[in-house]
Formats: C-alpha cells, sequence, structure tokens
C-alpha cells in the first residue's frame, strides 16, 4: 500500500484529539486494512474474505457470532464506559477501545481467539508507530477474568504485522472465498458457518 510521508510527532503518550482529526494516508483508491480485517484474517481468512466482501454476519441474525459481538459490547460499555473511557477512531481504519496514559487497551470477553486480539493490537501499535510516529504499547483486558496482557511492538512482531497485512490484502483480491479443507473448531461459533458449510 503506497503511503504519504508525513512529519512524525515523536512523542511517545497519544493525544486523543490529535489522533481523532487525523486524515487517512491512502492514495489512490486502495482501501485501508482495518483492526477488523486483520483479526479476521489471523482468526480465519475465509471469514476476512467473507467480510471483505460485504456479508457483515455478526451484527444482524439470530446466531451465536451475533450474541457474541452483542455480550462483548454490552461488557465494553458496562466496565469502561461508565469509568469515562470512550472508542477513539483514526483514519476510518481502526477503533481503539480506548487509551489510557498513552497506552492503547483493547477489550476482550474471553481469551478465545487470543492470537487474532494480539495482532490486532499489534496492528495498531505498528500503524501508529508507521503512520502518526507515536511509538507506545498496548493492554488487552479481560474484565470478566479480571486480568490483563501487556503488549510491546518489537521489530521481530513488526514483520509478523506485515506479514499479516500482506496476507490480507491478498485475500481481500480473491474472486472467491479461500478453500479451508475442513470445518475447524472455531466454526461452531462462527457467524459464517452456514456460507462455508451449509
Amino acid at each position: 500500500m503506497m503511503m504519504t510521508a508525513r512529519p512524525r510527532n515523536k512523542s511517545s503518550a497519544m493525544d486523543d484529539r490529535e489522533l481523532a482529526a487525523s486524515a487517512p494516508l491512502l492514495e489512490g483508491s486502495q482501501r485501508g486494512v482495518t483492526g477488523t480485517e486483520i483479526h479476521y484474517y489471523v482468526l480465519c481468512p475465509r471469514k476476512l474474505w467473507w467480510f471483505s466482501h460485504g456479508m457483515e454476519q455478526e451484527h444482524v441474525g439470530q446466531h451465536v457470532g451475533a450474541e457474541n459481538v452483542a455480550l462483548g459490547q454490552l461488557l465494553h460499555e458496562d466496565s469502561y464506559q461508565r469509568a469515562g473511557h470512550k472508542d477513539v477512531m483514526i483514519d476510518n481504519l481502526l477503533r481503539l477501545d480506548f487509551t489510557e496514559d498513552g497506552v492503547v487497551h483493547e477489550i476482550k470477553k474471553s481469551k478465545g481467539g487470543q492470537r487474532a486480539t494480539l495482532f490486532q493490537l499489534l496492528y495498531y501499535l505498528y500503524y501508529l508507530k508507521h503512520e502518526k510516529g507515536i511509538e507506545t504499547t498496548g493492554m488487552i483486558d479481560y474484565p470478566k477474568q479480571r486480568r490483563r496482557e501487556e503488549v510491546t511492538l518489537t521489530p521481530e512482531l513488526e514483520v509478523e504485522v506485515e506479514r499479516a497485512l500482506a496476507g490480507v490484502r491478498s485475500t481481500r483480491a480473491l474472486p472467491t472465498p479461500p478453500v479451508v479443507e475442513k470445518p475447524m473448531p472455531i466454526c461452531k461459533k462462527c457467524s459464517y458457518q452456514e456460507l462455508c458449510w451449509g
């Protein structure tokens, strides 16, 4: 993806107003990658393909995926918005659950999809570093378990994020969903199960 150069502020802490007001840095018609797309790619490239082609199943219907999203939103509101924390939208690509003392927080109801959650947060840190000049750390919050996991973007993890970004772009460009030989354990709770396995 081609990005325009932008002067970098080497601040280690974030100002929410500065992030929310920033403009997209994309050139041409190429669409940027969202945090949700990174999450779906790491979880299941086929789920990413359905989502990126307009099939947003998790927010509609009477299936487990929709129920899980609704529970996650309720948990987020109950645990954090009451305390004054607000979502932060950056460049219409990243929706940070909240920031506190310069740390990016991602809220999850359980440890299911842990690797996908990790990569979503790593992508946020990567984007902030490379597109906004902000180097910071992250925290995955599991309020139901009263646990937190600190996340730091290392040079090795940056390479992994770049691979995931390339994977997202190539998956979105496919004319049909990627082939999956057999259902995975996560398929049972996936909102796209019917599209994949009928």
